[in-house]
């Protein structure tokens, strides 16, 4: 095996290590993955600090600005009440209301954070409603995929894929291209 492969080896399990036993935090430990691939001369400067040019990584680092804003103004609380009322008179269509929302939100803002903000939100209404919160954490995470896999932006993953399209020279997926 090559000494370049050994040493990507051992410095994708070194991080696994970390990131498993969080020692470090995750972001301090993925920059110590791209300074110990540079220092090890397994991949050039240029190489290392070339994802944060590309304008995927910083709409992904954007959209999880806006999912921090949207939990830190306390707009979600009025949503929590809200669903609150609908679940106790009516769980159905409390799930119901609750998927379509998280469904709509999803394919506006990354779907990741939105299911990390909508957690302990739906704790507090199964709490509050007498539900276990088993029942209505799946549907959150079924719910933001689907909504997440409709837009462009709704899931990194499809951001990055937008990405490597237009550095291959193709055309640009569009808003709304996957919706259907």
């Amino acid at each position: 095996m090559e000494l370049n492969a050994v040493i990507t080896l051992l410095i994708i399990l070194s991080a696994v290590v970390l990131f498993a036993t969080e020692l470090i935090s995750i972001d301090l430990v993925a920059l110590l993955i791209i300074v110990s691939l540079v220092l090890t001369g397994v991949i050039t400067p240029e190489q290392g600090v070339s994802g944060f040019s590309n304008p995927a990584t910083i709409t992904v680092a954007f959209m999880f600005v806006i999912s921090a804003a949207l939990l830190k103004t306390g707009a979600l609380q009025y949503v929590t009440y809200g669903l609150t009322k609908i679940f106790e008179t009516n769980f159905i269509l409390g799930m119901a209301m609750m998927m379509t929302l998280i469904a709509f939100v999803s394919a506006f803002v990354n779907n990741t954070p939105v299911v990390a903000v909508f957690i302990p939100v739906m704790i507090q209404i199964a709490a509050s409603s007498g539900i276990s919160a088993k029942k209505m954490l799946i549907p959150l995470s079924f719910a933001s995929i689907i909504g997440g896999s409709c837009t462009l932006i709704g899931s990194s993953t499809n951001i990055l894929i937008n990405g490597i399209v237009v550095s291959e020279g193709l055309t640009a997926i569009s808003m709304f291209q996957m919706a259907p």
